[in-house]
């Protein structure tokens, strides 16, 4: 089998915001540190030598306990190397959870939409700005500023990431709600909107020789996009059930009469220890049917016979989610898409370097 060289854990259903694009269910359970000892010693040797670790939520902030010691209980391998990461709103973000994050080197991602953000919870403002400051002191470059865009809070896109990038965050990335659909005055605002952004992020490379926006940046190498969920990647969820990624949980596993149900969740953690080999292999087999030249569209056009296939990337379960099948895409999302990659190419195109006046100044 595959060596496993990602996990998440989902530590709660809980969570203080209530955001319009979230598609998670809130309920009430939770992982304790027992569950999460059991699932990574359980999995030990079948680990790669080095994992990335996910603590996600909910809010993981509220299962703050839990984090620290599963971080100690880690310290013990020695036939591993765990790196961590973290996904908050930030709202609950205290200086003595950066130092700790600072000092496990955690890679945090902050979800905070800009001018968007009082969508999601209006009074959250205050702390989410302290935070901010706070990480920009402590720990500046270990945080990434994710900001969630949905066809309502598009036409705010290009100032909520001027204003960051102009506030000195060093990597900022915008995401696109995939779950609403997209009328084509909303795809309008969004090409409208990126190719303002193209033009201020050229601006800011030229003025301060960086490029903070991950989404402008070479994407590397080509290639059919390949799920990898439930082959190299897993994830324990609060209910104690064991995904190959949280996304399937959540578009999956409040219907366990479904179908897809079973050929896509590994069972309980306690089950799923006492029957590993038969189970996994099977499962396993259900995940690697995933790959993007077996896609379709809504409009029944094939993915493998897009031109762009090589370029693109869409999740199946997130495609899901707007569908309500698995490996059928939205065709407004393959609009998406094509107007990301057409920014991105217009500010590839640009100059890059500082502005002439900038280099004199230092000469």
């Amino acid at each position: 089998m595959q060596e496993i060289s990602a996990l998440t854990l989902v530590l709660n259903e809980k969570c203080n915001f209530s955001c319009p694009y979230c598609p998670q269910h809130k309920g009430k359970n939770t992982l304790k540190i027992e569950d999460i000892k059991t699932f990574l010693d359980f999995l030990q040797p079948r680990l790669a030598k080095e994992v990335w670790l996910g603590f996600y939520g909910g809010e993981p902030l509220l299962s703050w306990p839990v984090i620290e010691k599963t971080v100690a209980h880690l310290r013990k391998s020695r036939a591993h190397e765990f790196r961590y990461t973290l996904t908050s709103n930030g709202s609950l973000l205290k200086k003595k959870h950066i130092l700790f994050l600072k000092e496990n080197r955690f890679e945090l991602v902050f979800s905070y939409d800009g001018r968007a953000q009082k969508n999601r919870d209006p009074g959250s403002a205050a702390a989410v700005k302290k935070a901010l400051a706070n990480l920009q002191k402590l720990y500046p470059n270990g945080y990434t500023i994710n900001s969630v865009f949905t066809p309502q809070t598009v036409p705010l896109l290009t100032a909520s990431l001027e204003k960051m990038l102009w506030q000195g965050h060093s990597r900022l990335q915008y995401t696109l709600d995939m779950i609403s659909p997209w009328r084509d005055s909303d795809l309008s605002t969004l090409e409208e909107q990126l190719n303002r952004l193209a033009i201020s992020c050229r601006k800011h490379r030229q003025k301060t020789g960086k490029m903070p926006l991950e989404n402008f940046k070479d994407p590397g190498s080509k290639g059919i996009f390949a799920c990898f969920a439930g082959r190299d990647r897993l994830a324990l969820l609060p209910d104690h059930t064991v995904w190959g990624c949280y996304l399937f949980y959540d578009l999956l596993g409040h219907d366990r009469q479904s179908p897809d149900y079973a050929k896509y969740c590994f069972g309980k953690l306690g089950d799923l220890a006492a029957n590993f080999e038969p189970v996994f292999s099977d499962v396993t087999a259900n995940y690697s049917e995933l790959r993007q030249d077996y896609f379709f569209t809504t409009k029944q056009k094939l993915c493998s016979l897009c031109p762009d296939l090589e370029n693109c990337v869409v999740c199946p379960a997130v495609a899901a989610l707007a569908t309500g099948t698995l490996a059928v895409i939205p065709g407004w999302t393959c609009e998406l898409k094509k107007i990301g990659r057409r920014a991105r190419a217009r500010f590839a195109a640009a100059p890059t370097g500082r502005s002439r006046s900038r280099q004199n100044a230092h000469a």
